[in-house]
């Protein structure tokens, strides 16, 4: 009988993810003037922008990846959420960011935000199928 030996490394890069957007969402609460709406390219982190709704998506999906990297299954289904949501909200962002001309944009993303949830979504994908096959052994 063949023993099935399930990747190793797709609970530690859950882990990160979810460390990398908890501390980004957490740290956007402390950018003077987050509760304000509207687009400003004022309020950033790092290079993110800030948002009180971009704030909460980040620190709730850095929640939730903290604690799905605790069982394999666990980390495989956050990444298949964080994929559709980053997709989402990567089209969002370059839509918003290169067509829009309103300045009402509740979220608030910039072109560094875009490519973090592109790559993010990509990361994502790769864990979530390599690490829903099994090797054996």
């Amino acid at each position: 009988m063949p023993t099935v030996i399930a990747r190793s490394w797709a609970r530690p890069v859950v882990a990160v993810l979810g460390l990398i957007y908890l501390v980004l969402g957490v740290a956007g609460f402390f950018v003077p003037e987050t509760a304000h709406g509207g687009h400003d390219t004022t309020r950033v982190v790092w290079l993110f922008s800030s948002s009180t709704v971009l704030n909460i998506v980040h620190t709730a999906l850095g929640l939730l990846g903290l604690l799905a990297a605790r069982k394999l299954s666990g980390a495989v289904a956050y990444c298949w959420v964080l994929f559709v949501a980053f997709t989402g909200l990567t089209a969002y962002g370059i839509l918003a960011t290169a067509f829009s001309t309103a300045r009402e944009d509740p979220v608030n993303l910039n072109w560094a935000d875009n490519w973090l949830h592109g790559l993010t979504a990509l990361v994502a994908l790769v864990v979530a199928l390599s690490g829903s096959r099994a090797e054996e052994a």
